[in-house]
């Protein structure tokens, strides 16, 4: 029974083929269980049964499917007996612990992106900071303003719109989110010194800042951009 799940792109599944060897089926019995029960499925169910191939002891590729929780609970109805129970409960447990193996992944890689995000987050208000003091000694009234100014422009290059929530806005947003927001506020802290360093008027400084951010999300995928909380 072991390895009657696995990970495949991030997600769990299990193929035919053992679905056909831990059963004690045919595996040709066991395509044409899963072919007859996808022609009467809506399109979205039948792309949980993946088509794949599978190199044999002869080195020649054959058809197999692979089969996440849901088509494997599908096809796994047809199989009765007490034998057939005992295996689809082990089953059942395999995508659980595989499941959860992948959830503390993903929950792992979420906090290393939301500490990666912390540091640069700190950067990015230590360089505002000076840019304050620098706007002011150019004589700006509103140079504290720019705190909230900058993460407003970053928001909205990015397309992150902040929902009410008891949460922490960064807090509801997701890996890929944080990691374009963390290269962000790099781009913007870097914008800032370069500019204070070219000893440009504030507002240019800003500007530079503000072009620097636009031009990154110009790159992005922004389908792929999510609303925070959405």
């Amino acid at each position: 029974m072991n390895q009657i799940v696995t990970i495949q792109h991030r997600q769990a599944v299990t193929t035919s083929l053992k679905i056909a060897e831990i059963f004690g089926k045919r595996h040709k019995n066991v395509l044409q269980s899963i072919e007859r029960l996808s022609a009467d499925l809506p399109e979205r169910d039948r792309l949980n049964f993946q088509p794949v191939e599978n190199q044999d002891s002869k080195g020649e590729y054959r058809a197999m499917y692979q089969l996440n929780r849901k088509a494997f609970t599908l096809i796994a109805m047809g199989f009765t007996g007490k034998k057939a129970l005992s295996f689809k409960s082990a089953y059942i447990d395999a995508f659980e612990s595989m499941e959860t193996a992948l959830f503390n992944q993903k929950n792992l890689s979420w906090q290393e992106q939301r500490a990666e995000n912390r540091s640069a987050r700190r950067i990015e208000t230590d360089s505002i900071a000076r840019f304050v003091e620098y706007a002011e000694n150019q004589g700006s009234r509103s140079a504290r303003m720019y705190y909230q100014n900058i993460t407003k422009m970053t928001h909205k290059a990015l397309f992150l719109v902040k929902q009410a929530s008891q949460q922490p806005f960064r807090d509801m947003l997701d890996g890929m989110q944080l990691a374009f927001l963390t290269t962000a506020e790099y781009l913007i802290q870097q914008a800032l010194e370069d500019g204070m360093t070219a000893a440009l008027h504030y507002r240019d400084v800003y500007t530079l800042a503000r072009e620097r951010v636009e031009h990154y999300a110009a790159q992005l995928p922004r389908q792929r951009l999510l609303m925070a909380g959405g």
